[in-house]
């Protein structure tokens, strides 16, 4: 048994032979490896065994694991073993996907044509409704964990789930942020209890991106981002692709609803409605014209700590809640 990450390609974890590393996240490395047993090819997902005796880290990576095993969707990556002996670095085997991630495909700008929009934004919103089915929020729903498979047609992949909590849990007691800036909802920036409801908010970020090529909040500085996230409302999608019709507009703009109540109440009633839209069945309503946000849309912290530091932190760069 190896006791390390580096170095181990070539060399043995179990009954896999690793192979080559596919990448490094912030917390595991990825690698391919044979499964000598059977022939096949997997991803190993590795922790060294120095950061396996950080409680914390451990945690996490024992938590990823357990929820792969509880969700078992097409649009979920796959969890095919979990082979930890208790020593050396701590392990499992996923499904090995081709392709590349969300956040690859959407560089420079890109867009996504709007049928491939509706094909994986849909299978998104399935898998997603899997995950909540089982009782857990994502918590990290961004571009970068969405992985899109080679093939004739494209399928979509949900992965890391590093950061999933079972629903409705508090985040910390201090306000912590947990995820990544740039998609958390307004809740888990101020260590509120959440819901299903926050992981709606991350793939309507994702799905305004895929549209128009741009974030709505996107800035160099991180506490500016979360400012926008808590107070300001996105721009309309239309402003930046004309074609984008007002019901999907309306749509993106609802999961975008700075305060949870004002969302979507589940991921199924995301997919449903984006099934009826790729088929065109929801008409936009002219007389109506394009979706705005209401002028209250503003989240109002509910840990105390949590209001007073936010507040005191967005003063210095000049936001007013």
């Amino acid at each position: 048994m190896v006791s390390t990450v580096a170095g181990l390609s070539g060399q043995r974890l179990g009954v896999y032979l690793v192979e080559e590393k596919l990448g490094k996240g912030g917390m595991a490395e990825v690698f391919r490896a044979l499964d000598t047993r059977t022939g096949q090819r997997v991803a190993l997902k590795v922790l060294g065994e120095e950061r396996a005796q950080n409680p914390a880290l451990m945690a996490r990576f024992e938590r990823e694991w357990r929820v792969l095993r509880d969700v078992c969707h097409p649009n979920v990556v796959t969890l095919l073993d979990w082979p930890h002996e208790g020593k050396g670095p701590a392990y499992f085997a996923m499904e090995l996907l081709t392709g590349e991630t969300l956040d690859s495909a959407l560089g420079n700008g890109k867009t996504l044509e709007l049928t491939t929009f509706y094909e994986i934004i849909g299978q998104l919103a399935d898998g997603l409704g899997a995950v909540h089915k089982a009782g857990i929020v994502h918590r990290d729903v961004k571009p970068e964990n969405v992985f899109l498979c080679e093939g004739p047609r494209p399928v979509a992949k949900l992965l890391d789930f590093g950061l999933a909590r079972v629903e409705k849990s508090q985040i910390t007691g201090s306000g912590l942020l947990v995820g990544t800036p740039s998609y958390v909802a307004p809740e888990q920036i101020t260590g509120d209890a959440i819901d299903a409801r926050a992981d709606i908010y991350a793939l309507g970020l994702v799905m305004f991106l895929a549209l128009t090529g741009h974030h709505p909040f996107a800035s160099d500085d991180q506490v500016v981002t979360l400012g926008h996230q808590l107070l300001s409302p996105p721009p309309p999608p239309s402003w930046l692709r004309e074609e984008i019709a007002p019901a999907l507009e309306a749509l993106v703009l609802r999961m975008l609803r700075k305060k949870p109540e004002d969302r979507p109440a589940s991921m199924r009633e995301v997919s449903m409605t984006l099934r009826l839209l790729a088929r065109g069945d929801i008409e936009d309503d002219l007389e109506t014209g394009r979706p705005s946000n209401p002028p209250d849309d503003r989240y109002g912290p509910l840990n105390p700590l949590a209001e007073s530091l936010v507040k005191k932190t967005l003063a210095r760069k000049g936001f007013r809640g």
